[in-house]
């Protein structure tokens, strides 16, 4: 293959010179084609892994005699393409090179003819190139190395060492979106690493004397160091993305997508990145931090930044210097200064962009204008009208699809973020009631219709602060785009006027932009959810009543309607969620502040937005919080922190604080307080106001010895917070203007608990601290010390150790749900359960899942047990003895027992019946399995088309299904009297009211027959073509089996012996029960006067296509049309074998019996998986030709 001609200073290094002439030289290299213990193969090959730079083992270089510069003008993996290249150089170049006289002119022509070459033998590079080539080669070489399907893509890859013992090995970590991988070759020996990042159970930088300045992976198993980085902070960065998107999946189920929108995104200085993947991951972490600092919808992309920007103060009258952010619908400005000044402008408010230069003096100026008369002046920008086309870009999609919703009004109304939220249509007109419901939705706030008695001076106080924020807005601007300065802080730290407030949170939460957004929204939830039932509604209705007892609106059906409509709809919006406890006293007091649908988006913003994965069935970020908090704890009050350990108290206080934002232990009055900080600056306020009030009362806590006393102390704390009546932080008369008393403290919240405020009736005996004074000590001690960055690096650490402590809760859930008798060890029911999670979670990273939707509420968070058909497929075909010949006509078989178990009928095995399956395979009795495989062959699970001498193809199944059903319900009375039993021959004259068991009942009783330790347990009999589909199973088990003819012989002997019992039905009309037979002696005894001749044969291979097997073992089945019409009238559906002659008939043969009573070893076989790690690799990557 020709190359583009580069320089090579030493031409002899590591190679081997095979051919050469006047100018050119063919090599080989060292150590290629030898041995691989001989030391030069060692050496090179040693080198080229260190380095990363195995070339192709065949080169050509040009050289002129005076010369000693060379140059690389082909290479190749194959001796054959080489050769070729050198004989064409032969052929073409060297007469003509002898034409010059020059060795400079050789060169060049040389040169130009070998790039020519490599232009036209090279497609040009398309848009979607967006990888390096050095980057594609390593791709393939990963999954080369580790046999990856073409879905696992590699993300990047990066120089390192691995401390095996106290040598390290110097190799390649390889991170793909699922795994992480390692890969050293030092001196002919290859050492190989691969975990899956939902493995890892804690990712740490470590510097100790024994693994110095290294990163340490743990599993549950192991841990992994690995040192000597050349980018060991992008390094660990990348590898903290990765761990926490794999614990992303454990708690939603959902897999990853990239972002091609990346690739026609119009940029400008961008670098092009080896891997398009470690591209997208740095744009997700950046759009990631710009939508959290400004509040953004989930859904905003950032789109580029500028740096060294300036924008015009217009109340200091001067420039502040900062960064410039755009997005889709945004563009927002960050002071350099923290705090000092933030916009955000929604580009549906703009009108006008243009350049500034004739409006100001300043260079390079752009100026924003907006529909409400504001301006905006951004000075000092670079490359300007680059800038002014992307806005004008950006503005005219804004433009569209603002036209597009004005047009569209209220028809239809769109899920804000993800896809996990509901599409929204216009309701029919009909639906009367939701009508009226939408109807009242609430536009004024509770407490403007239930106004709470003001004292004197907290009035005062109040039209004191509102003055001020008046001011502020003169000075600022009102609305979204308002100027967000330090003065804004000092008056949210006071507290925000209560008719502000709704004003204020809607902004600084950014839920006022999904309420301009999605006009029409939230009254399509309320129409479709208020009159539906569901588990979150019933849920609901529960805690209505115990939201905010102590306000009056509350007490009447105004309030507790408009409560009921906001969280019945959130749960409509967010299925996924639904409804957790502790959302009905958000809601309640984002009512007594806001309309209706304002308290909603509010709702949606803290849910989905500044408290994430707070408000599910596991409060996952609680709990990931909770551990954040005690390590701040451990490192602002180490003494305090062991204590709270020693007595036990760090898992139960402040997980009520964060889920209630303080509601649950304090005045609402007093918490709106908190509030308001919280929407201001985000989660950091909660953690400063716990470790403040900690802090407080460190002395004290010190000094108690049990955790009851600590209680007891926490919650006379609590109950004493109160308002002051002016804004002097400090003072000695300090008066509580709190228009409600304080609530004892609720100290936890475990499963299932009602989440809801105490009386707050009560009357507070001690004054402990003002509201004001505590907000003010938590910013002056922590404020400056506890940033939202902090936190979230501190959440990615503990998020991996609290996902996975969450997991060994649902595998010990798991272990504990088996049922008895467990035929397994503990040791490798792990292992089975770890694999099949294992392969269910890749399913979920590459997007082969579904987890079908599911109900509102309903919990995902055990996805691991919901095996799906296709994994389930997969699973037996691994470690069922039935299926691992790899025939794919068993996924028929293994498609009936997936029917068999799913109990619920929603397409979804549990771990308890995989179990069970494979128990009853591969390990159970020989009469156990025998007994499975018979009812896996009965009416309802297999509907065959075999045409039957008496019934028509689509009335067979139908017919047998009524007779099993008739079977199971005279169960019992077969048991007391059993040789009452006959089988009935005349299914027309069966009226359908004597069917007394449905499908799924039958289903059930075949389960439990499986199931049962019980060797006697009756089953129906079952008919011809039934018999002739479970022969087939038969063939199919033993294909490829070690004694496979051996098999074959039994089986042709005991299928005709079979088929000449269900003839003996031909002969008796009124045939006896056949649990008669029961004993294997008696049926042996019955067997021997029947002669295989008895009747007219035809080949049972006419009716199993595709199973080879020897020609002259054909199993003969007596033939229908040898019947009269008149016999097929008769007796036609009177041939039949019981279970008890089946079993009977197949112990006769060693063959067969040795075959059901040998037992896997589970262990061994799922140690030979694990070394694949996908157990659908090839299946699912591979695609039909």
């Amino acid at each position: 293959m020709w190359t583009k001609p580069e320089e090579i200073l030493v031409a002899n290094a590591f190679w081997v010179t095979e051919r050469t002439n006047l100018y050119f030289i063919l090599q080989t290299r060292r150590g290629h084609g030898t041995a691989k213990n001989n030391l030069a193969s060692l050496i090179v090959g040693t080198f080229d892994n260190v380095l990363d730079s195995k070339p192709p083992p065949y080169r050509i270089l040009h050289q002129t005699p005076n010369s000693e510069v060379y140059y690389l003008v082909a290479v190749s993996v194959s001796q054959k393409e080489i050769c070729g290249d050198w004989e064409w150089l032969e052929k073409n170049m060297m007469s003509t090179l002898a034409n010059f006289d020059d060795e400079d002119q050789i060169t060049d022509f040389v040169r130009c003819k070998i790039e020519s070459l490599v232009a036209h033998s090279q497609p040009s590079a398309t848009a979607d190139d967006t990888e390096t080539e050095a980057f594609k080669t390593a791709s393939q070489k990963f999954q080369r190395l580790f046999g990856m399907p073409p879905e696992e893509k590699l993300v990047n890859y990066y120089s390192c060492g691995y401390w095996k013992g106290n040598f390290p090995r110097q190799g390649w970590l390889y991170l793909s979106v699922t795994h992480m991988c390692f890969y050293s070759y030092w001196l002919g020996k290859e050492f190989k690493i691969l975990t899956r990042w939902t493995d890892v159970c804690s990712l740490e930088q470590t510097n100790s004397f024994v693994f110095p300045d290294s990163i340490k992976v743990s599993t549950r198993e192991t841990s992994y160091h690995f040192s000597m980085f050349m980018h060991k902070a992008e390094t660990f960065k990348l590898m903290s993305q990765l761990a926490n998107l794999a614990m992303r999946q454990l708690i939603d189920q959902e897999g990853f997508q990239e972002d091609r929108d990346l690739i026609s995104k119009l940029s400008k200085n961008v670098p092009k990145k080896p891997s398009y993947l470690k591209r997208d991951f740095d744009a997700r972490a950046h759009s990631e931090a710009f939508r959290s600092f400004f509040r953004l919808p989930v859904d905003e992309k950032l789109d580029g930044t500028l740096e060294k920007v300036e924008i015009w103060d217009p109340s200091k009258k001067k420039s502040v210097a900062g960064t410039m952010y755009l997005s889709n619908n945004y563009v927002c400005f960050q002071s350099k200064v923290p705090m000092l000044i933030n916009v955000i402008i929604p580009l549906r408010d703009v009108i006008v962009i243009e350049n500034a230069a004739s409006h100001s003096p300043a260079e390079r100026a752009i100026l924003f204008t907006t529909k409400y008369k504001s301006s905006f002046l951004f000075m000092q920008v670079d490359d300007r009208d680059f800038l002014v086309n992307k806005l004008s870009e950006l503005l005219s999609k804004t433009s569209t699809c603002r036209r597009l919703t004005e047009s569209c009004g209220d028809s239809t109304s769109l899920s804000s973020s993800s896809n996990s939220f509901v599409l929204l249509e216009s309701p029919p007109e009909e639906v009367k009631l939701s009508r009226l419901q939408s109807e009242q939705v609430l536009t004024q706030p509770l407490m403007e219709m239930f106004p709470m008695p003001i004292h004197g001076d907290l009035q005062e106080r109040e039209l004191s602060k509102s003055k001020k924020w008046e001011q502020l807005f003169l000075d600022y601007g009102r609305g979204i785009s308002m100027y967000r300065t330090y003065e804004t802080a000092e008056l949210v730290v006071r507290g925000i006027p209560d008719k502000y407030r709704s004003e204020i949170w809607l902004i600084y939460s950014g839920a006022a932009n999904d309420l301009a957004t999605h006009p029409g929204y939230y009254a399509s939830l309320v129409e479709q959810s208020v009159t539906r039932r569901s588990q979150a509604n019933d849920e609901i209705e529960r805690d209505l009543h115990r939201s905010l007892p102590e306000h009056q609106a509350f007490h009447e059906d105004i309030g507790l309607d408009a409560l009921r409509r906001v969280l019945c709809s959130y749960a409509t919006r967010n299925p996924h969620i639904g409804y957790c406890q502790a959302m009905n006293m958000l809601a309640s007091v984002f009512l007594l502040y806001c309309n209706e649908e304002e308290a909603f988006w509010l709702l949606v913003a803290v849910c989905e937005r500044l408290l994430p994965d707070y408000y599910n069935r596991r409060v996952i970020g609680a709990q990931v919080d909770q551990r954040v908090l005690f390590e701040l704890l451990n490192l602002h009050m180490p003494k305090l922190h062991g204590h709270l350990q020693k007595l036990g108290l760090i898992g139960m206080i402040c997980l009520s604080w964060f889920l209630t934002l303080y509601l649950s232990c304090l005045s609402y009055d007093c918490a709106v307080f908190i509030m308001d900080c919280f929407f201001y600056d985000g989660v950091k306020v909660a953690f400063s106001i716990a470790l403040t009030m900690l802090d407080a009362n460190e002395e004290a806590l010190l000094k108690c010895k049990d955790e009851g006393e600590a209680m007891q102390l926490l919650n006379e704390y609590l109950s004493g917070i109160f308002l002051v009546q002016s804004d002097i932080i400090d003072g000695d008369d300090m008066k509580d203007l709190s228009r409600t008393p304080s609530p004892q403290l609720m100290m936890t919240i475990s499963a299932g608990t009602p989440v809801g405020p105490k009386s707050r009736m009560e009357t507070c005996h001690k004054k402990s601290v003002s509201i004001t004074t505590l907000i003010y000590e938590s910013y002056r001690k922590f404020g400056t010390q506890i940033t939202t960055e902090r936190i979230d690096r501190m959440r990615l650490r503990h998020r991996v150790k609290v996902v996975q402590s969450l997991e060994d809760a649902v595998l010990r859930n798991a272990l504990r749900s088996i049922q008895k008798p467990i035929l397994f060890s503990d040791e490798e029911l792990n292992d089975l359960f770890w694999l099949v999670r294992g392969d269910h979670l890749w399913q979920v990273a590459c997007g082969f899942y579904h987890n079908g939707g599911g109900q509102t509420g309903e919990d995902h968070s055990q996805g691991a047990l919901r095996i799906d058909l296709d994994q389930f497929r997969s699973t037996f075909m691994a470690f069922s003895p039935w299926g691992s010949n790899g025939n794919p006509r068993m996924h028929d078989l293994a498609d009936r027992i997936f029917k068999l178990f799913d109990a619920t009928g929603n397409g979804f095995l549990t771990f308890n019946d995989l179990v069970h399956i494979i128990a009853l395979t591969g390990k159970a009795e020989a009469i156990k399995r025998l007994r499975f495989l018979f009812i896996l062959h009965l009416p309802p699970l297999l509907d065959t088309n075999l045409e039957t001498p008496t019934t028509h193809p689509q009335d067979s199944s139908a017919e047998m299904a009524t007779d099993a059903s008739e079977f199971f319900a005279s169960v019992e009375t077969l048991r007391s009297n059993i040789e009452t039993f006959e089988l009935s021959d005349d299914s027309t004259s069966r009226p359908s009211s004597q069917l007394s068991l449905s499908k799924e009942n039958l289903l059930a009783t075949y389960r439990d027959a499986c199931l049962s330790e019980s060797s006697s347990v009756p089953l129906p009999p079952m008919d011809q073509p039934h018999f002739i589909a479970m022969w087939r199973s038969f063939y199919d088990i033993f294909i490829e089996h070690k004694y496979e003819q051996d098999a074959y012989h039994s089986i042709v002997s005991v299928g005709t012996l079979l088929i000449s019992l269900g003839d003996v039905g031909k002969n008796h009309k009124n045939c006896p029960s056949p649990l008669q037979s029961g004993s294997s002696s008696t049926s042996r005894n019955s067997m021997s006067p029947m002669s295989r001749e008895s009747s007219p044969p035809i080949d049972v291979e006419n009716a199993r296509k595709g199973v080879d097997r020897p020609k002259s073992l054909a199993l003969r089945i007596p033939a229908a049309d040898q019947h009269s019409v008149a016999d097929k009238d008769e007796v036609g559906d009177e041939w039949h074998i019981t279970f008890e002659q089946f079993l009977a008939s197949i112990l006769t043969q060693p063959v067969l019996d040795e075959y059901f009573n040998v037992k896997i070893d589970l262990k061994n076989l799922i140690e030979k998986h694990k070394d694949k790690r996908l157990l659908r690799q090839t299946s699912l990557s591979s695609s039909p030709e």
